[in-house]
């Protein structure tokens, strides 16, 4: 009995893990990780209706910013875009830290939600900005990939990554807790 359960639980896990979508970091922008063609991923809820999933989505913003109504422009059950900044998301040497400049839309239908994040920049305390992309010389190196798509820091990237990894995450599991009637 406890093997036949262990069989059962090992493959819902791997299944979970199988089917879990993210996003990597490129010279052309966040990507779908599985199919780089895609600038976005599209995440399943079934039996959510497009309305279910926005007031989801909306109270999973209320709660993550601390002023959401700066950051969010909506278009009422159809659209949320999310226009923010993470402080001190991913290091550039020793002791700079930088902040994250990014932009996320998500579209909803009936089941789904199609999450497409952007990098808009990184920004040192001093207010340099590190584009995505740029040609730079021997000394100064202010951008994520150089223009033959080499990526210059790879830990940074990796962070922002983590970054955009997390927030599917965490989003995908604040629609598969939230209630539409809760009795409290």
């Amino acid at each position: 009995m406890i093997k036949s359960l262990s069989v059962v639980l090992l493959f819902l896990v791997a299944t979970t893990f199988a089917n879990a979508q993210s996003m990597k970091l490129t010279p052309n922008d966040f990507v779908d990780a599985a199919d780089e063609s895609k600038n976005y991923i599209v995440l399943n809820f079934a039996g959510k209706s497009q309305s279910d999933l926005y007031k989801a989505v909306l109270k999973f913003v209320n709660s993550h910013y601390n002023n959401p109504e700066k950051v969010a422009t909506k278009i009422e059950d159809e659209q949320i875009v999310i226009d923010a900044m993470e402080q001190k998301a991913t290091a550039w040497g020793r002791g700079n830290a930088l902040d994250f400049f990014y932009k996320i839309t998500m579209d909803f239908k009936d089941g789904r939600l199609r999450f497409a994040p952007n990098y808009k920049y990184l920004e040192n305390y001093k207010g340099i900005e590190y584009p995505l992309v740029k040609k730079s010389n021997l000394w100064v190196k202010t951008a994520l990939f150089n223009t033959d798509g080499k990526v210059r820091r790879e830990a940074a990237k990796q962070e922002l990554e983590k970054f955009i990894n997390n927030y599917i995450r965490a989003i995908t599991n604040s629609i598969n807790t939230s209630k539409s009637n809760d009795n409290w």
